[in-house]
């Protein structure tokens, strides 16, 4: 396992202590705790803040962040990755998830609205470093998983999509470049599958045909590279 903690936790109490002050600090980061070391790496765009959860940390009163250990029961995790096991089951891949930023919100036009804004804006650029840094960590040239983007912004701030290697690299946001490949199908970073969707699960979530279509297409993608490295260790 890649453990996510010792990559971000002290970078990301040095943030929300430097913007202690803001309205958007008021709740502590939250970061998932690890991801295996092959596989699919689900990438969202920030961890939701559900009334529960809310309560619990107006009560702690405390900006340290917190990380949560996905558990291996589909049954007891929350909803929202329901469909993510379904896919590692339906592709024999192990499978982990993070997402871009890291400060709690269910409403993505607060996260937009933050864009708008150059105090807000800075901070969530300063999380981009920080998951900018895990990605690295993650995406190994010789070794290849697949990722997997379920949000439009998640995507927007990943970087620049091209259909051959730019002149110029970009450097907006979390600055990768994505080239297109042919014989895929889908976009590549580093020798890296990218596949770009909607979100798996909630109102707009991904229809029951594109659903099927991008775990064949993941099936595809994994036999034509040979990733045998990233498929489930039997027990």
């Amino acid at each position: 396992m890649v453990n996510i903690q010792n990559l971000v936790e002290e970078r990301l109490n040095k943030l929300w202590k430097e913007f202690a002050n803001a309205e958007f600090c008021e709740f502590s980061p939250n970061s998932i705790l690890e991801v295996p070391d092959d596989g699919i790496i689900f990438i969202g765009i920030n961890p939701s803040l559900i009334a529960r959860v809310k309560k619990q940390l107006i009560e702690k009163n405390d900006i340290h962040c917190t990380f949560h250990k996905l558990i291996n029961d589909k049954n007891k995790e929350y909803r929202y990755f329901k469909k993510f096991f379904e896919v590692g089951e339906n592709t024999n891949l192990n499978w982990g998830h993070i997402d871009i930023l890291y400060n709690r919100e269910t409403n993505q036009k607060k996260i937009k609205e933050m864009l708008k804004h150059d105090r807000s804006k800075k901070f969530l650029a300063k999380q981009c470093e920080i998951t900018r840094y895990v990605l690295d960590k993650l995406i190994d040239e010789n070794k290849p998983r697949i990722f997997i983007v379920t949000n439009t912004l998640a995507r927007n701030l990943l970087g620049k999509y091209h259909n051959q290697k730019p002149i110029e690299k970009s450097n907006h946001w979390i600055g990768y470049d994505f080239i297109w490949d042919e014989n895929l199908g889908t976009y590549l970073y580093k020798n890296n599958p990218f596949f770009f969707t909607s979100m798996l699960t909630g109102q707009r979530a991904l229809d029951n045909g594109s659903y099927k279509r991008l775990i064949w297409h993941i099936n595809l993608v994994k036999d034509k590279m040979s990733i045998e490295s990233l498929c489930i260790t039997p027990i």
